[in-house]
Parts: C-alpha cells; sequence; structure tokens
C-alpha cells in the first residue's frame, strides 16, 4: 500500500489479481488553507509548518481536538466504550467513506487519549509493541475499521492486535453484536469452527450465535451420501408371506453399491435415498437365473439410525419386494423406475449383523 502526498491524496490498493484500485486518503487532520496562504503570510507559514509536520507523520498540539474525545466521561473503560458504540453504529449503517473517516479520526485522537488517560507513560509506540491496554483496545478499533475498507468484508473475527483477556472480551462482543445485527462487513468464515466464535454473555447474544449457526448451515449444500457407513456390512433378511417366514439369507452391502449373495441369486446394486421426514428409503436389487429380477424397498428411521450408533443395536430395514420382469442389459437406475412390473404380497425384514467386540 503506497500513499501519495498531493492535493488530492489517494490509496493505491493492489488486489490478489494485481489490478490497482485508487481510494481516496482522507487525512483531513492536516489544516490546509491553501485559498488564504496568498493574502496572509502568517497563514501561509502556518500552513508550511502543519504541512511540514504531517509530512513527518507528527501532529502538533492544535491538530489534537479531541474530535469524539470526551472531558465528561469520568473513566477510560467509559470512553472506550462510547468509542466501541461508535464504531459498531458505522459498521451497521456506514459506507466506506464512514469507516475512512472514522479511522482516520480515532487515529488523530489517538494522542490526546494517550495525553489524557497514559500521562507521562510516553507517545505512541509501533502497535505490536504497544503494552497499555486501553491504548491497545483503541489501536484495535482502528485496526478494524481499516481493514473493513480495505478488504471490504472480514471473515476473521479474532483481534487483529494483542489485546489483554478483558479487553478481548469486550472485542469479541462488539463484533458479536454487529454481527448479529447483520453488518456487511463482518462475515464469518462458514467453515470455522463454532467454538472459534466470541463466546455469548447473554441469552440475546446466544440467540444471535444460534441464528449464525443456522445460516451458516443452511449455506451449506450438503450432498448425502448414497451408501451411508451404518448401512454397509452385512444383513439377514428374512422373506415373509401373510407373516410366515419363506425363506432366510444373508446380503452383504458394499460401499461402492455392490450387492453380494450366496446361492443362485446374483446382486445388483443398492442405495439409500433420504426422505423428506424421518423416513430414509433402502433399495437393493437381486437377478434370479431366469432374469427375474427382486427390488426390495424398505424404510428405516432415521432416528433409530442415530441410536444404534450410540447403543450399538442392529439397525431394522422393513418393506416388501417387487418383482420385475425385464430383458436385455440392466441398468440399475432404469431399474429404479420399471416400465412394467407387477407387485407380490412378499415382505422383508433385514437385520444388520452386528460384529461382537
Amino acid at each position: 500500500e503506497f500513499k501519495l502526498d498531493g492535493p488530492e491524496d489517494v490509496t493505491i490498493v493492489r488486489g490478489e489479481d494485481g489490478v490497482e484500485v485508487y481510494k481516496p486518503n482522507l487525512q483531513f487532520w492536516k489544516r490546509k488553507s491553501e485559498a488564504n496562504s496568498d493574502d496572509d503570510p502568517e497563514i501561509a507559514e502556518d500552513t508550511t509548518n502543519v504541512t511540514a509536520a504531517g509530512a513527518e507523520g507528527e501532529l502538533t498540539p492544535e491538530d489534537l481536538g479531541g474530535v469524539l474525545l470526551s472531558a465528561e466521561e469520568p473513566t477510560m473503560t467509559r470512553q472506550l466504550n462510547v468509542l466501541s458504540n461508535i464504531v459498531r453504529r458505522a459498521l451497521l449503517f456506514g459506507g466506506e467513506q464512514e469507516l475512512l473517516v472514522l479511522s482516520e479520526t480515532l487515529d488523530a485522537d489517538r494522542a490526546a487519549f494517550v495525553e489524557r488517560w497514559y500521562s507521562g507513560t510516553g507517545g505512541s509506540k509501533p502497535l505490536e509493541a504497544e503494552t497499555r491496554p486501553g491504548v491497545q483496545f483503541l489501536n484495535a478499533l482502528i485496526s478494524l475499521l481499516r481493514n473493513c475498507y480495505n478488504e471490504g468484508i472480514v471473515v476473521d473475527m479474532e483481534p487483529p492486535l494483542p489485546l489483554g483477556q478483558s479487553y478481548a472480551n469486550a472485542y469479541e462482543r462488539l463484533v458479536a453484536t454487529a454481527v448479529e445485527l447483520g453488518s456487511g462487513y463482518l462475515k464469518p468464515d462458514p467453515s470455522a469452527d463454532l467454538a472459534a466464535m466470541p463466546t455469548p454473555r447473554t441469552p440475546k447474544e446466544e440467540l444471535g450465535r444460534f441464528a449464525v449457526l443456522e445460516t451458516t448451515f443452511r449455506q451449506q449444500k450438503y450432498q448425502p451420501s448414497a451408501y451411508p457407513e451404518d448401512l454397509v456390512g452385512e444383513w439377514e433378511v428374512t422373506d415373509l408371506i401373510g407373516g410366515e417366514t419363506i425363506g432366510e439369507c444373508t446380503v452383504q452391502l458394499s460401499d461402492d453399491g455392490k450387492v453380494e449373495l450366496e446361492g443362485p441369486l446374483e446382486g445388483l446394486r443398492w442405495r439409500c435415498d433420504p426422505g423428506p421426514t424421518h423416513l430414509d428409503t433402502v433399495v437393493f436389487q437381486v437377478i434370479g437365473s431366469d432374469g427375474t429380477i427382486l427390488q426390495y424397498r424398505g424404510f428405516v428411521d432415521r432416528g433409530s439410525r442415530l441410536e444404534s450408533k450410540i447403543s450399538k443395536r442392529p439397525i431394522k430395514i422393513r418393506g416388501k419386494v417387487m418383482f420385475q420382469m425385464r430383458d436385455g442389459s440392466i441398468d440399475y437406475f432404469k431399474d429404479m423406475l420399471p416400465i412394467n412390473y407387477r407387485e407380490g404380497t412378499t415382505r422383508f425384514v433385514m437385520t444388520k449383523i452386528v460384529e461382537e467386540r
């Protein structure tokens, strides 16, 4: 980032693609009275001194008017609380120029802030070397505004500069409130862990944290697997007619969608389709030596699948068998919606075989 001094100061910001973007640099604390300098020698001399001071990065006492500082605040905490509220309103309702003006105003007021609350401790110090807690928090507010102005959207909710525990908590509350109220400059990274978000202090902040979690979850494009891990394995299939058992066999459902079983039948494919409610549909197909396709279509409760992961009890799937007479090559996806079929009266119950440990 390069700054060019002149009647129209600008800031050149280079993006990741190498394109240069010019943004105005409103260094308004430099007193420029060039219009009257030709008529009044004293004003011209004063303007020269101020410009020289500004070029060296130093502020004269006349430049420090305490624009946002208030002499009525009894404590530094009250003063920083007022500044935090101003920053929050700027993040919610301000545009880019408001962010820039506010950041430069706070930067200009930093010397007056140090003089009042840390008198005799020295002037301004480099940001990383600053150890005074109040000044650290003020620097964090300035850095936050500048990051929002330069980057447009900030996804990192951590303080940009080192802060003590109490001031770090105050910064987290400020960011959490801005996110909760819909600031366009602060967008938490959807991939970030929820534990990395600011810790809620009140029920309202907890509700806002939950709203961010739900919004992030709904924005995710979830593609459920057709072959869930909890359904992969060996199953004991029992065929029933009128409640009477007519046959049993063991079926192996592989993680690549293949069905394996012993006997005269040959396994084809299987898959699991999530339902709109609490039921998931499990379908697998086998083919006999005469070309008859048996399609087993059953339903399993999603809650029982979750419960089985904890209790280790076997999952059960219940459904019915459909007989399909088809010729030619077998296409699983076409067999899912057969052209002609007739429903039999055979039902089945399949129970997953759980390995004992």
